[in-house]
């Protein structure tokens, strides 16, 4: 999932590289909030915010196939 992608990126009018963050969210840390930007202007592309124990299962998935 932390992979780089193509996008299209409606500020630079072409489809760019991305980059994804992921940033822990409230006391006990709970929920993750995946950030897609833009390599070349860092505008935000999209957002999400999901559980934890989703995002880990997802992400064990993944790596078995």
């Amino acid at each position: 999932m932390l992979g780089a992608k193509q996008q299209w990126c409606p500020r630079c009018q072409r489809h760019v590289q991305t980059e994804q963050k992921q940033a822990s969210i409230g006391r006990q840390k709970e929920l993750v909030r995946i950030t897609v930007t833009c390599f070349k202007c860092r505008t935000t592309l999209s957002s999400k915010t999901t559980s934890a124990a989703a995002l880990e299962q997802n992400e064990d998935a993944k790596t078995e196939e």
